[in-house]
């Protein structure tokens, strides 16, 4: 990777969370299973997929409102320590941070998440600045403060700066996905936009609201997606699963990397698929994340297409 001075930039306006993950049988209602491995850290959509780009190599801040609470303070801490910047973070005195409580399944690794949206915090969030700063390379945002967003989306696409969405494009939030450049969403979202729809219809409906590229991520079933007139299939790279929470936001903080080196489509989803499969490796949604170096020698490993080099 070149140097941090010459290292691209990536911009996230969106939630920063604390995660409560435990590991666990399911329990009987009213009864108990005993937690098998436990992990407190940051979570959140766009927190994630910035520390994500920190990892591999790139420079990223992230605007964003928390409490002043410990939740708070841990979240910042996380952050400043996966060397994201911080200094728009907003602290807002008396709220509460944003928290979730996931259960993961052993074996499967699937997770339920139980969420507290942030008490106190702003419906929807000011940015302190006009235009998009100069000098980033790509734009990462979610639907969390949707109008603060639209601001930076907005911005963003005036000076030539490619954006990527991590929202579910509903109807608060159609507006922000005109102003997307990708949009990369879930199987459960998409199948809840468009339910009797086919998976063609669905990637068609999504780039009908604005994105160029659009995504559907479908866990072991690998990523769909089109790209101006053909729709393409990623599979899942196989892994030894233990959490496949986060592994969304370490998708589209792996694709925003790969847009700033200016891959292919195809390739760029295949790094980003590569990468979240690795972040499935460990309890919670950041400790798995890996490397620039991890990635490529995981993908050359593979014999995956186009990384011998």
């Amino acid at each position: 990777m070149s140097s941090e001075r010459n290292a691209p930039r990536i911009l996230g306006v969106g939630i920063a969370c604390l995660d409560f993950v435990f590991l666990a049988d399911r329990a009987q209602s009213g009864g108990q299973s005993p937690v098998r491995d436990h992990v407190v850290e940051g979570g959140g959509l766009v927190a994630t997929a910035l520390v994500t780009a920190a990892r591999l190599g790139a420079r990223a801040e992230i605007v964003t409102w928390l409490g002043d609470d410990r939740a708070g303070r841990e979240v910042l801490d996380g952050l400043r320590g996966e060397g994201v910047d911080v200094t728009r973070a907003r602290v807002v005195a008396g709220a509460n941070t944003p928290v979730s409580f996931i259960h993961v399944e052993p074996g499967t690794g699937e997770r339920t998440i139980y969420h507290r949206r942030g008490v106190g915090l702003p419906s929807d969030g000011d940015v302190d600045f006009a235009d998009a700063p100069p000098g980033y390379d790509v734009v990462l945002v979610d639907g969390v403060w949707p109008g603060a967003s639209a601001a930076v989306a907005e911005a963003a696409r005036r000076a030539g700066i490619p954006v990527v969405g991590d929202f579910c494009p509903d109807e608060a939030r159609e507006h922000l996905a005109k102003m997307v450049d990708a949009l990369i969403v879930p199987r459960p979202c998409a199948e809840k936009l468009r339910p009797a729809k086919s998976r063609e219809q669905r990637l068609r409906a999504l780039t009908d609201l604005g994105p160029a590229f659009a995504a559907i991520t479908a866990g072991e079933q690998g990523c769909h997606y089109v790209d101006g007139a053909e729709i393409r299939h990623c599979p899942a790279f196989e892994v030894e699963v233990v959490d496949t929470t986060g592994a969304g936001d370490v998708f589209h903080g792996a694709f925003a990397f790969a847009l700033t080196q200016r891959w292919p489509m195809s390739k760029s989803v295949e790094f980003a698929s590569a990468a979240a499969a690795l972040s499935c490796r460990e309890l919670g949604g950041r400790r798995g994340i890996p490397t620039l170096a991890e990635t490529l020698g995981f993908l050359r490993a593979r014999g995956a297409e186009d990384w011998a080099s």
